[in-house]
């Protein structure tokens, strides 16, 4: 054997090894990112700027509370009518780098009169501090009720069958963990997804999506509240150009409770302009 022949096969050795490394950093590298990136890849928190009480209509609480997240603020806008006890409220969720005051226009072409409005900031958007996470959302949004109803000198007993929620996105599933557990008339879902997990598996790939730490399931939500004794009516619109959210998801959370869930196709809405594409849609809904 020629003294060339080992030389190859250790530089073949040290390619191999070279490549491994390489293939175990391919995986490795977005699979570390991902787990610890995870809350800056899911939340997008966005601020108020100075001022910002300056766009609540007349009559709007800002409504103050501290929970384990810190200081938190939500809004409450009172019915136009004036009347004390809402007929309804509904308790509002927005969508990820959106803030509660963004469903200002949608509350001002309602046209119940005795209905109000609770719009909640997650934890660490809008005025409110902390961190965002399912925990903390669903102990801000609880605390905003308990804070409502002090407001308004009722019992949180008696506000809370005169709930309804609506959330967008990422607000959807915010709005299905706060329904679950206590009587609501309605729930309004917009571009939802099935569950986080699903999300990420397809952004990424499904062994990177086991590496969430935390995961809204609304399919189960869903079902949970087809289970209640007196379920609520649920409406999902979505879009059928989604690419983030695809609209087989709105499709499959509707299919699983077709007895009170229902899906509104809207025909060419992308991620982004569901609502100003569903906007009347969206307005009526409310409205009933």
């Amino acid at each position: 054997m020629s003294e060339a022949e080992p030389r190859k096969r250790r530089r073949l050795r040290s390619w191999l090894v070279i490549l491994l490394f390489l293939a175990l950093a391919l995986v490795l590298i977005p699979a570390a990112l991902l787990f610890f990136r995870q809350h800056s890849l899911i939340y997008h928190p966005r601020k108020y700027t100075p001022g910002y009480e300056r766009v609540l209509p007349p009559g709007a609480v800002q409504l103050r509370y501290t929970t384990l997240a810190g200081n938190q603020v939500a809004f409450y806008l009172p019915p136009r009518s004036g009347a004390v006890m809402p007929a309804r409220v509904w308790a509002m969720f927005s969508g990820n780098a959106s803030v509660a005051l963004d469903w200002l226009d949608v509350v001002a072409m309602t046209r119940n009169e005795d209905d109000g409005f609770l719009l909640i900031d997650y934890p660490g958007y809008g005025a409110s501090e902390g961190v965002a996470a399912i925990a903390t959302t669903r102990g801000s949004a609880e605390k905003a009720l308990t804070t409502l109803a002090e407001q308004i000198k009722i019992s949180e007993a008696e506000l809370s069958p005169r709930l309804c929620v609506i959330g967008l996105s990422l607000g959807a599933a915010a709005a299905l963990d706060f329904a679950v557990g206590r009587p609501v008339q309605r729930v309004v879902l917009i571009a939802p997804f099935t569950t986080l997990r699903e999300v990420a598996a397809r952004l990424f790939s499904k062994p990177a999506s086991y590496l969430l730490m935390e995961s809204y399931d609304n399919r189960a939500r869903v079902r949970e509240l087809a289970q209640q004794e007196r379920p609520p009516r649920i409406t999902i619109y979505h879009g059928t150009a989604d690419q983030l959210i695809p609209s087989a998801m709105g499709r499959e959370l509707a299919d699983s409770a077709p007895t009170i869930a229902q899906l509104v196709p809207v025909e060419g809405a992308t991620h982004d302009t569901i609502v100003s594409d569903a906007w009347p849609q969206i307005v009526e809904e409310i409205s009933r």
